[in-house]
């Protein structure tokens, strides 16, 4: 029985090496080298992640049913998980991102969207909108995505109109007013428009200073924070059953049923939000 021969590398088969330095030298057989210059910086990524339950009504597993053409197509439900995060990869980035935005070094979020066709949600993450602010929002919409969408592009820039080539420091902004009037704003361009006329969304925002945090809400989104184990609610839920809001829908003409819930018109769960 013969051993066949091991082939030999060719002459010029690089073998990659990092160096101490953080740079990647190739090496060559016949004693050359070349080097690639690997620039450290901060990087994103995303991804999904797509959850079966394979068990149905009794824990009872599903089979697969069939289409006309014969393929095999999964019955069961799914569960689509957006993830995204950002980081420094390096203490000199970490060094110049504080510098930056002088606000959060890293942030994640992450999307469910459950057994929907249409994520109607959007999550805005806008590091250093304005001087030495970062700003964060959840936008939970309802009948689509379109007014979600919309606050996701717009509302902090309405936010960074007001505050940015102020004179006064963030401290001295006046927040609740800022807030206010950039929440009627948004309401106002997307309640114009036809197409999103049966189209909503709550807001929940966080503008991330060196030493404070602002937060405001319009709907029953919640920003809470995380301390020592703690959950803090920093907003305060605008539903139907609360007595101030039960009282304001009422003075307006509105009614609120209870179907499954306190709901505005037997409708809608939540008693505020943007356009409907």
């Amino acid at each position: 029985m013969k051993t066949p021969k091991r082939q030999s590398s060719p002459a010029n088969a690089a073998r990659p090496v990092e160096s101490d330095s953080g740079e990647i030298v190739t090496r060559f057989k016949n004693g050359g080298r070349r080097r690639i210059k690997i620039k450290r910086m901060k990087y994103t990524c995303q991804t999904k992640i797509r959850v079966r339950n394979d068990a149905g009504a009794g824990g009872v597993s599903q089979p697969p049913a069939v289409d006309s053409e014969g393929e095999k197509r999964e019955i069961d439900e799914h569960v689509e998980i957006s993830l995204s995060l950002a980081s420094s990869s390096s203490e000199e980035e970490e060094r110049l991102s504080s510098k930056q935005s002088d606000g959060v070094l890293s942030y994640g979020s992450a999307s469910v969207i459950g057994s929907r066709t249409e994520m109607e949600d959007a999550v805005s993450s806008e590091i250093g909108f304005a001087a030495k602010c970062d700003f964060f929002a959840v936008y939970d919409g309802h009948g689509g995505a379109q007014v979600a969408e919309a606050c996701k592009e717009r509302l902090h820039r309405l936010v960074a109109e007001e505050v940015v080539g102020s004179s006064e420091s963030h401290v001295e902004w006046d927040w609740r007013g800022v807030m206010e009037g950039c929440f009627r704003k948004m309401d106002s361009e997307v309640a114009g428009n036809a197409a999103v006329r049966m189209v909503g969304s709550t807001a929940v925002v966080a503008v991330v200073a060196v030493e404070e945090v602002i937060v405001a809400n319009c709907g029953d989104s919640r920003a809470v924070l995380g301390r020592g184990g703690e959950a803090v609610d920093l907003s305060s839920d605008h539903k139907p059953h609360r007595p101030d809001e039960l009282m304001r829908i009422e003075e307006a003409g509105g009614r609120v049923i209870n179907w499954n819930g306190q709901r505005v018109l037997g409708v809608l769960a939540t008693s505020r939000s943007i356009a409907l």
